[in-house]
């Protein structure tokens, strides 16, 4: 029995963006829901999302966040979390990716999380924080390491860890359906942000966690023209090239142009069974 996905497509901007990232993960995961989850600031244009948003991007269903863009913005994995308790638990699904509106997924959700096993939650550049260094912000800044370190005090005091930090980049995660369950019932603090508390909380709830592969290394400039949190853009003429290749990369960040004419691989079998299922 195959596994059932569903998606959580997060937005705050840039319609016809997002209508085509939604297009296509419908093209190339036929039957898997999309939901969406608004995240953006209020205003006419946040109106104009939370009235219009589910329509004009083809969604299955629209869920607004209730606090403010900022707040989103930093915490992602609560937001989530908000919709998990008040839409996502009610439905079916096994594995739940969270996407990206400029994040592009040039293959189906099956080739692309290959490598994850469906009790596994899977993270992007998933680094011992030992190996990030204190020039990112959220480890470094003053405002921001104190939240850290009251978070990691209170992991110390709450769960007895002692385990070795890690640290990702919060960009197509994707998690088990138990881990949210588990996740949504130990109430995570909004200290920090949720590329510190998604690979603490995996640990904390003893969760195994598989990197995507999507961007291969934190310090590795080489790997910013096809997936970086920097918010340098992709070139198409890359994202071309790489399809163009059998072996290239499916996965882009960030994409902030629609991208029309895409021709990305068509999904079909896997050439290879991923490993929990070879024998």
């Amino acid at each position: 029995m195959g596994i059932e996905r569903a998606v959580v497509f997060r937005f705050h901007r840039d319609p016809l963006v997002a209508r085509a990232r939604v297009r296509l993960l419908r093209r190339l995961n036929p039957g898997v829901p999309v939901y969406g989850l608004f995240g953006g600031a209020g205003g006419v244009r946040g109106a104009a999302f939370r009235l219009a948003g589910g329509p004009l991007l083809g969604l299955d269903a629209l869920y607004t966040s209730r606090h403010s863009g900022a707040w989103n913005w930093k915490n992602g994995d609560l937001v989530l979390l908000d919709w998990y308790r008040d839409v996502g638990r009610r439905l079916s699904f096994d594995v739940l990716h969270l996407v990206e509106w400029d994040l592009l997924l040039a293959d189906s959700l099956e080739r692309i999380y290959a490598g994850v096993p469906p009790d596994a939650v899977g993270l992007t550049a998933w680094t011992p924080q030992s190996d990030v260094g204190d020039d990112w912000r959220w480890l470094g800044g003053r405002e921001e390491a104190g939240e850290w370190r009251r978070l990691l005090t209170r992991a110390r005091t709450d769960f007895g860890y002692d385990g070795t930090p890690y640290a990702c980049l919060g960009i197509g995660p994707c998690f088990p359906r138990a881990f949210l369950d588990d996740y949504a019932a130990a109430d995570p603090p909004d200290l920090g942000n949720d590329e510190l508390r998604y690979p603490l909380f995996a640990q904390l709830l003893g969760y195994s966690v598989v990197d995507t592969g999507f961007r291969r290394g934190w310090h590795s400039p080489g790997e910013d023209r096809y997936f970086n949190a920097t918010g340098q853009n992709i070139s198409p003429d890359v994202v071309a090239a790489e399809l163009a290749s059998p072996e290239g990369r499916r996965a882009f960040h960030p994409v902030r142009v629609p991208l029309r004419g895409l021709r990305p691989p068509v999904p079909g079998p896997q050439a290879v069974a991923p490993p929990w299922e070879r024998r």
